[in-house]
């Protein structure tokens, strides 16, 4: 239990020291203002990109396929689709429907998942089937998505072609996949800088939410209010209900196969949600907010996780 919780906190910190510095520099004024839409473009365009490509090629894809890989994609999607029937009957437009959803189920998996994944479960292979599900199919729709739903007026079937196919986080997904597939060896001249441009995804992503913080409300707004606590209960008590209930009922896996994929599932949102509105200029607010109450209330609730299943 102390290695659990030491692993919800090196985590959290890890990301929140970031944070403050991406406020601290909109705050002082060293950054200008335009900085927030140069870093959301070089991580939309360059980074995030370089980093798909290089999780996805440098895993083994095929050793994920199972019961792990299904619950964590059946258990996001089920997640979203509540979201999508709350926006229906609350008759949200489309840009706010799809952040909502993306910010529903949307894991953070990467700096969250894998440390969790070692302190709590021993290993950090139970993260797995989540990067590669939302990594490979969930995040590059999402930016789709958000891209159409960010277009004023009618969009013609060639339009939306065009977009999908030169998207470029579809892009490093369909390579990613396709090298870890085909077992391709990359060389070093060709795979070292593409790590070395992977690794500025992250931090460039948390220091342009944290300049959004100075540079934007922190709180949602009164009419907003409702529809973040709905998106940060699907995240972090829905989404996790419905692994449990698939791991448990479905697949009868073990007790800890079980609280692996409830905990994985229990992550807060990932900073890609506030990318993809940032970019498609539709539903930052509400992105911005379920980020940040999913990352502040996410250890409460793994520990709550934790003691029932653990």
């Amino acid at each position: 239990m102390i290695g659990a919780v030491a692993g919800v906190l090196s985590g959290l910190s890890l990301i929140w020291v970031i944070i403050v510095l991406g406020w601290a520099l909109g705050r002082f004024r060293v950054l200008p203002s335009q900085a927030p839409e140069v870093l959301n473009r070089l991580v939309f365009f360059v980074a995030s990109p370089a980093l798909l490509f290089a999780t996805l090629a440098g895993l083994d894809v095929r050793t994920v396929f199972g019961p792990p890989l299904i619950i964590a994609g059946a258990s996001a999607i089920g997640s979203a689709l509540l979201f999508v029937l709350y926006a229906r009957i609350r008759r949200l437009d489309l840009g706010r429907t799809v952040v909502g959803a993306m910010s529903s189920s949307l894991n953070n998996a990467g700096h969250l998942g894998i440390p969790l994944a070692t302190y709590i479960l021993g290993s950090p292979q139970h993260v797995l089937p989540v990067l590669v599900f939302q990594l490979g199919f969930f995040s590059p729709m999402y930016f789709v998505l958000s891209d159409l739903a960010g277009r004023s007026g009618k969009v013609s079937p060639g339009k939306v072609l065009r977009m999908i196919v030169t998207n470029p986080m579809l892009i490093a997904a369909v390579l990613g996949i396709s090298v870890s597939l085909t077992g391709l060896a990359l060389p070093d001249v060709v795979f070292a800088p593409i790590e070395t441009v992977a690794g500025l995804a992250v931090p460039a992503i948390l220091i342009a939410f944290g300049l959004s913080l100075d540079a934007e409300k922190v709180l949602p707004a009164r009419a907003e209010a409702p529809t973040v606590a709905v998106a940060t209960v699907l995240k972090l008590a829905i989404h996790p209900l419905l692994a449990w209930v698939l791991a448990h009922y479905a697949f009868g896996l073990s007790a800890p196969a079980v609280f692996a994929a409830v905990a994985m599932a229990g992550l807060p949102t990932a900073q890609n949600a506030y990318v993809a509105a940032f970019r498609a200029r539709t539903g930052e607010g509400l992105a911005r907010s379920v980020v940040l109450s999913t990352t502040i209330l996410v250890t409460p609730s793994l520990l709550v996780i934790a003691a029932l299943l653990a």
